[in-house]
């Protein structure tokens, strides 16, 4: 176990670079079951987005089985069903989160930003929601906000891997928030008005993620004490990749867009100032009005209790 919890740590530390930054400030035991989340989570997205498209569907479909029957030989699904168990996280999560990467092996164009909006439900929102058993909230109204965190969070992938996107075949950005047609092969060709056109569409993405941004921010409250502020600040970090999107439009096709660590390091501090200057009072303020309109394309029976 020691030895998994190893080997999750890295992978964690490697491949999550901003979500570890803000998880270093989360106790121990949550921190450690966040790490073999991750792991989880990892493990499932590179089988999912491996070369030729579809070549894990027979492995996933596996794993599916291996889920709902609650065992498995495999150390990661293993150790996935034990925090399960551990954490009481529902098995529709796990199944939700499965089914959306089935769903996600093969080239694939989003039409409308409803679609948009349930695949950041099925590969995000989920792992928000099972975070929220690991964390200890079991208040049901604190649901939606998690759902919109995880939603925002991937519209800004989304945003931020257009190009990586395209290499596999995958245009997330829906066809509904652009002007004009866009290839896989223009974009990857550097057909200029192809990449006009969605940078147009990552813009309005972006504009969305802030609304569910914004939305989140009124459910930290729900959130303990010891984990507060580092999913106000993975928030944060994450946002900030949308505005450095913006604010640098003429590098977005040559370089993939990433907060620095001393970037990472400046937005902590002006958190923890505003924190000490503010109070613990206003952080821990709970706004139960959950903009209904932003869940429209989603099934709420799946999160709602």
């Amino acid at each position: 176990m020691a030895n998994s919890l190893a080997n999750a740590r890295k992978t964690f530390d490697k491949k999550a670079k901003t979500f570890s930054f803000a998880a270093r400030l989360l106790p121990k035991q949550r921190h450690n079951a966040v790490v073999r989340l991750y792991a989880f989570c990892r493990y499932m997205d590179d089988l999912a987005d491996a070369e030729p498209a579809g070549c894990n569907s027979e492995a996933l479909q596996q794993i599916r089985a291996e889920i709902v029957q609650g065992s498995s030989r495999n150390e990661i699904i293993s150790d996935t069903l034990l925090i399960q168990s551990e954490f009481g996280i529902p098995l529709s999560l796990l199944l939700d989160f499965t089914d959306a990467l089935i769903e996600d092996q093969y080239p694939r164009e989003l039409q409308t930003q409803d679609e948009l909006v349930r695949f950041g439900y099925g590969v995000a929102s989920t792992v928000g929601l099972m975070l929220c058993h690991i964390f200890g909230i079991k208040n049901p109204q604190a649901f939606p906000f998690a759902v919109d965190l995880g939603v925002a969070m991937q519209l800004t992938n989304i945003a931020r891997d257009t190009l990586e996107d395209a290499e596999r075949g995958r245009i997330y950005i829906p066809k509904q928030l652009m002007s004009k047609q866009i290839t896989c092969d223009g974009l990857l060709s550097g057909a200029e008005d192809e990449r006009m056109t969605a940078f147009e569409g990552v813009g309005a993405i972006l504009s969305l993620a802030d609304e569910y941004y914004a939305s989140a921010s009124q459910g930290f409250g729900y959130l303990p004490r010891g984990v507060r502020h580092s999913i106000k600040l993975a928030a944060r970090l994450y946002q900030a990749i949308g505005d450095k999107i913006l604010e640098h439009p003429e590098q977005y096709w040559s370089r993939r867009t990433v907060v620095s660590r001393a970037g990472k390091c400046h937005i902590f501090l002006n958190m923890l100032i505003t924190r000490l200057r503010n109070g613990y009072c206003q952080s821990s303020r709970i706004d139960n009005c959950h903009r209904q309109h932003l869940h429209r394309a989603l099934d709420q029976r799946r999160f709602s209790a």
